[in-house]
């Protein structure tokens, strides 16, 4: 059995209202199950053999061992959590013979996310992102999309030189109006300067430099922190201007914008508002 899910990159950041905007990016993350009569459940990741006791509560009686290869760089602020809980729930489902139902595996993501603290939200948004690709409109307290978009053009992502700063929930969640305007702008399709208005936000409350946002300011690409850093993300028609300004903070990565879902799910319309 295999399954694959997609980077997400952030327009807006869930964390100060709990609604976010997020795209799939072609970074992916591959798993594949190989099952076995050992009575044991593994994941193994660049040669570590991970034990993770979620295993047993996910695949229930299945046992084996679950073989992950991945593009995303982790704690990265690119949704490598979420696309990791995706690979997990859909190769149980297949191993269970279970329908891919795109509603249950992202509500039961976000859940595994918060009960397990691998997220302060449940980051519904970038588990959408991951698994369904296009840019989408998340209330992630509720679990459900406003909407899901296709979005044109390439991605390229900012791994800087610098590390991630510290995240304090309760600063961020103060002054969020911004956030607030950030959101309704992205929802008009406005992601330039939502983007702005969100990295102007977090990017302070973090504790992580603007100047990779307003360095690229003048060219016809929307750019910003995505999640909580330290990496950036932008993206545009044409993109190989970004790509240059930004070496200068560190490593970049150019990408498609993925538009199609990572599997074969059914997206029924009662995840959406």
């Amino acid at each position: 059995m295999k399954a694959e899910s997609y980077a997400a990159g952030t327009i807006i950041n869930a964390l100060a209202t709990f609604k976010g905007v997020a795209f799939g990016i072609d970074l992916k993350i591959r798993g594949r199950f190989i099952e076995d009569d050992s009575k044991r459940l593994c994941v193994v990741e660049d040669g570590k053999v991970l034990e993770m006791p979620i295993l047993y509560k996910i695949f229930r009686n299945a046992t084996g061992v679950i073989e992950i290869e991945s593009e995303i760089p982790q704690k990265s602020g690119l949704g490598s959590s979420s696309a990791f809980m995706n690979v997990l729930l859909v190769l149980a489902a297949k191993v269970k013979g279970e329908e891919l139902n795109a509603e249950r595996i992202l509500k039961a993501n976000a859940r595994i996310s918060l009960e397990t603290g691998m997220s302060y939200t449940g980051a519904f948004d970038d588990a959408s992102a991951s698994l369904l690709g296009g840019v989408v409109f998340s209330d992630n307290s509720k679990m459900k999309l406003f909407k899901r978009e296709t979005l044109k053009g390439e991605a390229v992502v900012l791994l800087p030189d610098f590390e991630r700063g510290e995240v304090n929930l309760k600063k961020i969640r103060e002054d969020r109006e911004i956030v607030e305007r950030a959101f309704k702008l992205a929802m008009e399709g406005k992601f330039k300067e939502a983007m702005l208005l969100n990295s102007m936000h977090y990017c302070g409350k973090i504790g992580l430099p603007l100047e990779p946002v307003i360095s690229v300011r003048d060219l016809n690409v929307a750019a910003g922190l995505s999640g909580n850093g330290p990496c950036y993300v932008a993206f545009g028609e044409d993109v190989r201007e970004v790509e240059r300004i930004w070496e200068n903070f560190g490593k970049t990565i150019r990408r498609r914008i993925v538009n199609e879902p990572a599997e074969d799910v059914r997206i029924p319309k009662t995840l959406f508002w």
